[in-house]
């Protein structure tokens, strides 16, 4: 997947564009594979971010500062970085570095409520704003306590990482959450290298209400009707005709609705659904060199139940937090035996169930690294099954399988 970048606007000053290209050269190294969108000139209600970085984290907002020194301040008063030329005096930066927070809340909240509801407006309060100076910059102890103001740091390109990776936000982004970020915040794609768009926007022409083969198709329709209307009208014997024609056209219209309304308001996987997922990933295992899965119908009962759980009580995990259920839990009713280990992985989306959600699922799934573990691993049966836009993956393995390193639950470090 890598890095794509969006922008508000352009970059403007070149110190920017340097410290920008510091980060984006870190985050290359550290997500290889793992979706991170970056989001450069973000304009907000007071100002403009420099940077926003995407991860399934959450967001983490970084204003650049091109000092390198000591750096002092508190939530109140100005601050000051005294560099190898002596000190410069700085405007409040926390002050700043909260407003473009509550700034940015703001301005997702209306996209979580159309487009991921299931985050909620509390866990988007736990973004991260932190200032980004030069390496080698510091900020002595006694100042501010981070202990307190959690979703405040000051960091380099010494400890980006490891601050990145002590994000807990509570939730999981995915691609399809950034995306609805970035349309909802109205930022345009672009090379990041090149500063040229992705996609240039181009002049639109003012269409006309039909084309001129639509008009054409529709003086066709009116000839032919108005010929079939004279000859109902006029020959003997043609309207007894034209009835009957009508009345079977009727009935063939009237089984292709029904059998298109079966279909239209299907809500979850059937067994052939499941089949075709498992056959679809096992393309992806075979292009890694990993053996093809079964199809298991246990399975298949088990992830249909973990998915009507999951759109029963709108959640996306691997235990119910209300009831507490879980695959480990329901395994034996299922047929499973002891020695038989099962693997899970869970996904959601929130327009309900949609025909091409199993391989949707798979996809989101393939895109992040412990749940692409988990459909790689060693097994050697598994099924597929969504209901009302939640799916459970189950891969099973018997005991002669090598131990897994935490079937069902995330992997440490996750």
């Amino acid at each position: 997947m890598g890095i794509r970048f969006f922008r508000g606007q352009k970059i403007k000053f070149e110190h920017e564009f340097r410290q920008l290209q510091e980060i984006v050269e870190i985050l290359r190294k550290e997500f290889p594979q793992e979706p991170v969108y970056v989001l450069t000139g973000v304009l907000v209600a007071n100002g403009q971010i420099d940077c926003v970085i995407l991860t399934k984290n959450g967001p983490i907002l970084l204003e650049l500062k091109a000092f390198r020194g000591e750096i002092r301040g508190l939530e109140n008063g100005n601050w000051e970085v005294t560099t190898k030329d002596g000190p410069i005096p700085l405007p409040n930066l926390f002050l700043q570095a909260k407003i473009h927070r509550q700034d940015f809340i703001d301005r997702l909240i209306p996209i979580c409520r159309r487009n991921f509801p299931h985050i909620g407006e509390q866990n988007l309060r736990k973004m991260a704003s932190w200032l980004y100076f030069c390496r080698k910059s510091t900020y002595p102890d006694g100042q501010i306590d981070f202990r307190k103001v959690k979703w405040f740091r000051i960091v380099t390109a010494d400890d980006l990482v490891e601050r990145m990776n002590f994000v807990n936000s509570g939730y999981t982004l995915r691609i399809q959450d950034m995306d609805a970020i970035v349309e909802g915040l109205h930022l345009e794609e672009y090379s990041f290298e090149q500063e040229t768009p992705l996609f240039p926007a181009t002049r639109r022409r003012k269409r006309p209400l039909l084309s001129r083969t639509t008009l054409i198709v529709l003086l066709v329709i009116f000839a032919v009707f108005t010929i079939a209307i004279f000859i109902v009208v006029t020959v003997p014997g043609a309207r007894i005709a034209a009835a009957s024609a009508i009345q079977g056209i009727a009935t063939l219209v009237g089984g292709w609705g029904q059998v298109l309304a079966r279909g239209s308001f299907k809500s979850n996987s059937t067994v052939d659904d499941s089949k075709q997922s498992i056959v679809y990933l096992n393309r992806l295992r075979l292009a890694e060199g990993q053996v093809p899965l079964e199809f298991d119908e246990r399975a298949y009962e088990l992830a249909l139940a973990r998915a009507g759980d999951m759109a029963d009580y709108t959640y996306v995990n691997f235990t119910n937090p209300s009831t507490g259920s879980s695959a480990l839990a329901l395994k034996g009713a299922y047929g499973f035996s002891r020695n038989e280990t099962l693997i899970e992985a869970v996904y959601g989306q929130w327009s309900g169930y949609t025909p091409g959600i199993e391989q949707a699922a798979i996809d989101s799934w393939i895109t992040d690294a412990g749940n692409r573990k988990r459909l790689f691993f060693n097994q050697t049966a598994a099924a597929v099954a969504c209901k009302g836009g939640y799916c459970s993956y189950i891969g099973v393995r018997g005991q002669q399988a090598a131990p897994s390193p935490s079937p069902i639950t995330p992997p440490p470090g996750e």
